[in-house]
């Protein structure tokens, strides 16, 4: 079969994972150890003898223009399809319909990066008669493609990740008769055109190439792996500076001697100052570092952003001083990004009102720091932009600090703790009864059953699958917890009084995430502090620390009698949350609690009489 001449590259993403970053600069045009990614997809298409690339762009399409006059690859010619509004990775080819002939073409992602021979893809579009012969990786990846004998059968399958599924790298041999699989123009992908295909008989090759490498870098962590990966690949490696090769480095980099990087890649005109600590960081263009980073770093004046413009002069920050350091997702409908200057920083939250408590925040804090628990300082708080910023607390939390404390630490930081837990219990309740504040809906039957339900759904539902006979036991059993804990006396408590919701700086302990706050019994907030799943307290500890704070409290009855029913609640609520949010890719990284919240959950069970169904389908 003849080499196809001519390909596309999909590079009119807005890189959504990688904002703020992408506000500054294209994802195709993110360096991998000094290199745009879109270089080095041009070298692969030029190896397997393509002539005429397509490139469609919308977002920073200036740029990606600019690159491609600039920085040639010998033997290519460039022919560019500006998309006003996106169309997606099929809408892409009915605009491009002038640019192919009646040859094959490949056409692949601008976030990937390959090394793989192209001669199978080749075999098997001319041995299978193929409308498409897509590349999949049978390993990395959410692997949701299901194949056979060569040929792809679904595209969304039901039991992604096990025996027989793949993922599809972004990389494909197409026919020019896809476009009758295509709506002729708007918005429509790629992936909807097989599957109409594949009802109308048509044949989808599928290639598994031994030896080749993928690596999607369309979020941060994986473009970090990228580079380590390139280190040891045979195809690149040679071309990699052979200095430090603990991080990658742009042009006129300024690193001093006692900074310490690692796993990071730093951008062009990257200054890091003596005594700077960089992991895992991704530092954009021009940024000067002087305490410690991680994640995303840029300048504050690189990108166009009109509300962090006002914040900054309203703060009267320079914005040329400014540190702009988005901290990652956390898991609600919020952003965190920090602020920092050579002398203080703050937090930056944006918020939305998808859930209504993020507007409660602001109120919360002041209402709090007014009844003497220490929680962050409102700095600047403007409800019709839905922004706050916060002082910052640092990043110093429990769940952070605990592994590396002795016995006698980490209980001293537990104590500081529960005097704020009981102060909020007491003296915030006692004050808000006097003059309220509104609160978060308050806990009912209805709440407790919607996180039973939570459990139920998104734990069980996709981690332990049962019969819907076994599932309404479990319901069952789990309903029998809710008078007990209706009936208890009803203090403002937290709601996610969790190690990673708890910071310490310079020795004191600043409660965060109270947003929820609202009326229900201490014992759950007792039990969210000391049957963690983020930190795995020995029994004796979370024994002594419970003694403690009922030592602390007027009337520490119900809160003793209801522990390990509270426990049960949370920690079904816990992995509920898990499991939802394990399932979104930006927050994936949930998932790895799951077997720490089940334990978690089984040593609660195991202070309880009954629920035998639940006890049993937590077994193993």
């Amino acid at each position: 079969m003849r080499r196809p001449q001519k390909a596309i590259i999909l590079a009119a993403g807005y890189g959504a994972r990688f904002l703020p970053l992408t506000l500054m600069k294209p994802k195709p045009l993110f360096p991998l150890w000094g290199k745009p990614a879109m270089g080095h997809t041009l070298d692969l298409l030029k190896s397997w003898g393509v002539r005429d690339v397509l490139v469609n762009v919308h977002h920073h399409a200036d740029q990606i223009l600019e690159y491609l006059k600039t920085v040639p690859v010998p033997g290519l010619r460039y022919q560019l399809s500006y998309e006003p509004d996106i169309l997606g990775t099929g809408g892409a080819l009915p605009k491009a319909r002038w640019f192919l002939d009646e040859n094959p073409f490949w056409m692949l992602n601008a976030d990937v990066l390959a090394d793989v021979s192209c001669k199978p893809l080749l075999d098997s579009h001319h041995r299978n008669d193929s409308i498409a012969t897509l590349w999949l990786h049978p390993d990395r990846g959410p692997r949701t493609v299901e194949h056979r004998n060569g040929l792809v059968t679904v595209f969304k399958s039901p039991v992604a990740g096990t025996e027989g599924t793949a993922t599809f790298c972004g990389l494909q041999l197409l026919s020019p008769e896809i476009l009758n699989f295509l709506p002729p123009s708007g918005f429509s992908s790629i992936i909807d055109a097989y599957e109409n295909a594949l009802i109308a008989g048509k044949r989808i090759g599928s290639v598994i190439v031994p030896g080749s490498y993928w690596a999607d870098i369309g979020k941060p962590e994986t473009y970090l792996a990228t580079h380590q990966d390139m280190m040891t690949h045979p195809r690149w490696k040679k071309t990699i500076s052979r200095g430090n090769k603990s991080f990658a480095c742009g042009r006129n980099a300024k690193v001093a001697r006692d900074a310490v990087v690692t796993r990071s890649v730093l951008w062009d005109n990257v200054t890091l100052a003596p005594g700077a600590r960089v992991e895992n960081a991704i530092i954009s263009d021009g940024v000067t570092i002087h305490g410690r980073a991680s994640y995303m770093v840029m300048r504050a004046d690189h990108f166009q952003d009109p509300v962090l413009a006002r914040i900054l002069k309203t703060l009267q920050w320079s914005p040329d001083a400014t540190t702009v350091m988005p901290l990652p997702p956390r898991g609600s409908a919020r952003t965190f990004t920090r602020l920092v200057t050579p002398e203080k920083s703050a937090i930056l939250v944006r918020y939305t009102l998808e859930r209504p408590e993020n507007g409660l925040y602001t109120r919360h804090a002041r209402f709090l720091t007014r009844c003497g628990v220490r929680v962050p300082e409102v700095l600047l708080d403007w409800p019709k932009e839905q922004v706050c910023v916060l002082d910052d607390a640092g990043e110093n939390s429990l769940e952070h600090l605990v592994p590396a404390l002795s016995r006698s630490d980490c209980l001293a930081h537990y104590r500081k703790t529960l005097d704020s837990v009981a102060r909020l219990h007491s003296h915030a309740t006692r004050a808000w009864r006097r003059h309220p504040i509104e609160l978060s809906m308050p806990f009912t039957r209805h709440l407790y059953e919607w996180e039973q339900t939570l459990f139920c759904e998104q734990f069980l539902g996709r981690h332990r699958p049962v019969s819907e006979n076994t599932l309404r036991e479990i319901r069952r059993e789990l309903a029998r917890l809710i008078p007990a804990q209706l009936r208890a006396p009803r203090v403002i408590i937290h709601r996610d009084l969790q190690s990673s919701n708890v910071l310490v700086k310079e020795g004191g302990i600043f409660l965060i995430d109270f947003q929820g706050m609202r009326l229900g019994t201490a014992a759950y907030d007792l039990a969210s502090l000391l049957c963690d799943p983020y930190v795995n307290l020995p029994d004796d500890m979370r024994n002594e620390l419970l003694d403690y704070y009922l030592g602390l409290v007027p009337d520490p009855g119900p809160v003793r009698d209801l522990f390990w029913v509270a426990a049960v609640e949370r920690l079904a609520q816990a992995l509920g949350a898990f499991g939802r949010l394990g399932a979104v890719s930006t927050t994936a990284y949930f998932m790895k609690h799951i077997p720490a919240g089940v334990r978690q959950l089984q040593h609660a069970l195991s202070h309880l009489p009954g629920l035998p169904t639940l006890k049993k389908c937590l077994e193993g």
